[in-house]
């Protein structure tokens, strides 16, 4: 163990630093593959077949976002008792240093950084509009819903499965660079991807096709490119991480992966770099449904082993908002993970400066109110005139009523988990920003659902385009890096 300082603007976190984690040795081989840049790039997925039926589900009841009554109701219900009090707003934004001769920036988090709305928008405000925003990884998260990245076009068939590190073994023990893994589940499985930048344009005359060897059997791949004919490639099947390495005279627009025997584990690819430093270099490692339990369980020697060669400047940690939907939550266990898990980081990017990203708010909807308020007072045509002495009088509440304490549910999990990691990352060298608070605190996720254009999803859990575009001026401007 040692004692390190890191000096990040005149801020000086202090926080005890395991050793560096010893990469395991990423095995390599090398192919050429065919490559004239006169065949038909366009991906065509392959048509899937009917899908299998399945039994109906009963609808749910219609809900709604909850009134403004009920909503105050339920925040001022929360200031008045004493056992539900929340903690004390941690957060002290201090400038971040500035990067003269570019960022180089990694994201890990779950599904409100894996749709890419905020990244986006930070490279937006990091560099002049039209600049090249360069990329090293495209994960195996890819052709998953709500994954949005380097690739145009991803298509899947045959059978695939998907593993994360937080929650299964295997890909815990062989982590790709995004903690995730997708499996062939037999012969047949193929994935095409559509590698061209925005612009439409093939940059790549080589890369990195990153798998793990199993150790035993032999694996054979059928390789593509731009629709030329199929290259058998036998994989290195040593145990242990191996990048596959695929050079093409021309650059390369769509890549197509068929796997005729074995077993074989995507890790993801690896892109070469430019030999000019770009001003913004960014690798978004997000996938829906994670929490930081994969950085707590991953196998640390074999996840630095993808990242020996050039280092990140700012490594962005978002997890909270899976952690708070477990029906376990427990504040004890979660800091225990997390605490560990950026204990990890620690070891495979002790230099690397880090910022963890709290949950934003979440609101809970309600069943919709049954009653509506007519434009006028007279009753229907044919209704009961109101007996004697009754009150005509229709309720002036934005909105259904309902029990104060669950619309702050999670909103109160979510606060607790922001306050968490403010202390941890502190002990860790790290900074930390919580969406919740830039939102406005808790229960401010009702009041963005309601803004115009709407910021929040109707599930207020997510946000809209909007909403995360938002989040992002925000951090920008609390970190010193640009006016919202």
């Amino acid at each position: 163990m040692r004692f390190f300082i890191l000096v990040w603007c005149g801020w000086i976190p202090m926080a005890w630093a395991a050793e560096p984690a010893i990469p395991v040795r990423l095995m390599s081989q090398t192919v050429q593959m065919p490559n004239t840049g006169r065949g038909d790039v366009a991906l065509v997925c392959p048509r899937k077949g009917a899908a299998m039926a399945k039994a109906p589900t009963p609808a749910a009841e219609p809900s709604e976002i909850p009134g403004d009554d009920a909503v105050n109701e339920a925040l001022q219900s929360a200031t008045n008792n004493a056992t539900a009090n929340l903690p004390a707003k941690p957060f002290i934004h201090q400038p971040l240093l500035t990067r003269p001769h570019g960022w180089r920036l990694a994201i890990w988090g779950d599904s409100h950084m894996a749709a890419a709305f905020f990244s986006d928008q930070l490279a937006r405000k990091l560099v002049p509009v039209d600049t090249l925003v360069s990329s090293r990884f495209v994960q195996s998260g890819v052709g998953h819903g709500g994954v949005r990245g380097l690739v145009r076009k991803t298509c899947l068939s045959g059978e695939w499965g998907r593993e994360m590190a937080y929650a299964h073994a295997d890909a815990a023990a062989a982590p790709g660079p995004g903690m995730t893994s997708l499996v062939a589940k037999g012969s047949g499985a193929t994935l095409a991807m559509d590698l061209r930048d925005a612009q439409g344009q093939p940059r790549h005359n080589s890369l990195q096709l990153l798998y793990h060897g199993e150790g035993l059997g032999s694996t054979l791949l059928a390789i593509r490119v731009d629709d030329e004919t199929e290259t058998e490639v036998s994989l290195d099947n040593r145990a242990g991480p191996h990048a596959l390495v695929l050079q093409t005279s021309q650059a390369l627009a769509t890549l197509q992966i068929r796997v005729v025997s074995g077993q074989f584990r995507f890790q993801g690819i690896k892109l070469p770099e430019a030999p000019t430093p770009p001003p913004l270099h960014l690798d978004l490692f997000a996938y829906p449904g994670a929490t930081v339990g994969g950085w707590a369980r991953s196998d640390l020697a074999y996840l630095a082993s993808w990242f020996t060669d050039q280092p990140y400047d700012l490594a962005l940690i978002a997890f909270g908002t899976n952690e708070g939907n477990d029906p376990r939550f427990n504040e004890t266990t979660y800091r225990e993970t997390l605490n560990k898990a950026l204990g990890n980081f620690r070891q495979v990017f002790p230099q690397t400066q880090c910022l963890l990203i709290g949950p934003g708010d979440r609101g809970i909807r309600v069943v919709k109110s049954k009653t509506t308020k007519s434009s006028k007072n007279s009753p229907r045509k044919g209704a009961k005139p109101p007996s004697k002495g009754a009150q005509n009088t229709p309720s002036t509440r934005s909105g259904p009523s309902a029990p104060a304490a669950p619309l702050l549910k999670y909103s109160r999990i979510h606060a607790h988990i922001g306050h968490i990691q403010t202390e941890l990352a502190a002990q860790h060298g790290c900074l930390a920003w919580s969406m919740q608070e830039a939102m406005g605190g808790v229960g401010s996720a009702y009041a963005w659902a309601r803004k115009n254009p709407p910021l929040m999803a109707p599930d207020l859990i997510h946000f809209t385009p909007a909403g995360y575009r938002e989040l992002a001026n925000r951090f920008m401007a609390d970190f010193g890096l640009a006016s919202p």
